[in-house]
């Protein structure tokens, strides 16, 4: 053990790693503060609500996205029809548009006097709602189009990867189509279906620009109003250790569900899926029910925030829309890059002692399962008591004080950042890594290079597309990031995200429009690359 630790990298890999622990070993120590009378009062009145109103939107966010996302996996993996592989590019695109985007287009079209209501209310000669979007109800209709794609793209995956042997087999044993996706197809792609189903979960419960528009009493709006409005930190710290048990029993279930399952291809003749043709009838049925969430999840709300932003150009200052477009992006690729700096030094520490490094690499993996308000409930606690004994420390013997050195700067929004997505940039290295053998390590080792020359020389320089990838995937995210940004912002700094949610509370939806679009097109980014990798991989193989 100790002469693994004297290796400089697998030292830092281990440290770099352990930085997640922070937040959650602070957040888990609420458990044991005594209760005090917010949070007595709390119990008595909204935390019902709270757990009540997060589990019925999580399950049933988690019910209708797995149907649609399975559904259209499944259509677009079996079936050639016109359209299809433009069809399966759009099917990702509601993951560029934030689901609190979603959230005020849909409660101000269905509103009293929003087109759709308009028009109902012309059609009936009544003065009723269509819809009430400010319900769970409407959360539930939110969440499920803005984040089926994350179960469509791993039940997708997993579809494809299928063999015709097994397709073959049900239509010799007599099955027809419907047996055969529930009796082969669902059962093989369980897996990838439920972690997508989990990812969909955890982005449900961790959100809190829709809670907080639409009014409804989440475990991530509590926080932020027992904190901010009731300025009690222990209470929030609570809600926080609660939601952190909540999100940690969820990946406990998904893996455990699959823990004695056996999912591998058990045949000596693999032969890839053949797509069914359809056409006539069959086809316009199934490019219709591939389009539907297309149209809910993008292009209807995307084309009301253009019309949007077209009415109201002139209220936004080009100086200081610059201004926050520039501390948006600065603040995300600072965070990105040094989300990939910590990745790539745990990544090679794994490569260079796996049996010793992996266990801390797979507690750094946990952070992007801790929704943004608990990261910033853990955070913010130890950088205050670092603040507060750095100005003693200067106080004392050099009679200066430091204030808010720590937590009144951009310091702790980074760290946030950093815990948050660290896993997202990991994930990415190992993906570009491990298509390089060891035996290249070894090869330089031989020939005198050190580790160093070796992670620069040869590594790095060998996947810089798949690396620079992962910048953009997690630059994109954190220009997303609601609820951590919002706590820890320091004084007079703003983002797109902060900007748009803002005016939207203040029930100016027109003027929130040009943030949400700039985030809405700099997030298709990631998406136009990734698909253009996946064309070029389908194409040579």
């Amino acid at each position: 053990m100790f002469r693994s630790l004297q290796n400089g990298w697998v030292l830092f890999a281990i440290l770099f790693s352990l930085i997640v622990i922070v937040p959650i070993a602070t957040v888990g120590s609420f458990v044991f503060i005594n209760e005090g009378d917010t949070w007595l009062h709390l119990k008595e009145t909204v935390l019902l609500n709270y757990i009540t109103n997060s589990l019925v939107i999580a399950l049933c966010v988690f019910i209708f996205s797995v149907i649609i996302g399975t559904m259209t996996a499944w259509i677009i993996s079996m079936f050639n029809f016109p359209c299809c592989k433009y069809i399966d590019w759009l099917l990702i695109l509601p993951l560029a548009i934030p689901s609190y985007a979603l959230c005020y287009v849909y409660s101000e079209t269905f509103g009293f006097n929003g087109f759709f209501s308009q028009m109902f209310q012309w059609l009936t000669n009544s003065n009723s709602y269509l819809v009430n979007f400010y319900s769970i109800e409407g959360a539930i209709f939110i969440f499920t189009f803005s984040l089926y794609p994350y179960v469509y793209i791993l039940a997708r995956q997993s579809f494809i990867s299928q063999s015709a042997s097994y397709i073959e087999i049900s239509k010799i044993s007599g099955h027809n189509l419907v047996k055969i996706f529930f009796k082969n197809s669902i059962p093989y792609a369980r897996p990838a279906i439920i972690g997508g189903a989990t990812l969909v979960i955890m982005e449900t419960l961790a959100d809190y620009g829709v809670a907080d528009y639409l009014g409804i009493d989440t475990f991530t709006k509590g926080i932020y109003r027992t904190w901010f409005n009731l300025g009690d930190i222990n209470s929030a710290g609570k809600l926080s250790s609660i939601l952190l048990l909540t999100v940690f029993f969820v990946i406990f279930i998904e893996r455990t569900s699959r823990r004695k399952a056996k999912y591998n291809k058990n045949i000596r003749n693999d032969r890839p899926l053949i797509k069914r043709n359809l056409s006539g009838f069959n086809a316009y049925l199934a490019i219709t029910l591939c389009l539907i969430p297309v149209f809910l999840g993008f292009f209807i709300p995307l084309i009301t925030l253009i019309s949007w932003c077209f009415k109201s150009i002139s209220y936004w200052d080009l100086y200081s829309f610059i201004k926050i477009i520039f501390s948006s992006f600065s603040i995300a690729f600072i965070a990105a890059i040094l989300c990939m700096a910590c990745a790539i030094i745990i990544v090679y520490g794994l490569r260079v002692n796996y049996k010793f490094v992996s266990p801390f690499a797979r507690i750094a993996s946990m952070g992007y399962s801790i929704p943004g308000a608990v990261a910033a409930i853990g955070i913010l606690i130890p950088i205050i008591w670092m603040d507060n004994n750095l100005n003693i420390f200067f106080s004392k013997y050099f009679n200066y004080s430091t204030g808010l050195l720590l937590s009144g700067s951009l310091a702790a929004l980074l760290f946030a950042y950093l815990i948050r997505f660290l896993a997202l940039s990991i994930q990415s290295v190992e993906n570009a890594f491990i298509r390089v053998p060891n035996s290249l390590d070894n090869a330089a080792k031989v020939l005198g290079a050190t580790n160093k020359n070796i992670l620069k020389n040869i590594l790095i320089k060998l996947n810089i597309n798949g690396i620079c990838l992962g910048i953009l995937v997690v630059f994109v995210d954190i220009l997303k990031e609601l609820p951590a940004t919002i706590i820890l912002r320091p004084y007079d700094f703003s983002t797109l995200a902060i900007k748009a949610h803002e005016l939207a509370m203040d029930e100016r939806l027109y003027e929130a429009s040009l943030p949400l679009i700039t985030i809405i097109f700099v997030c298709l980014c990631p998406l136009f690359v990734i698909n253009k990798i996946t064309t070029k991989y389908k194409r040579e193989n």
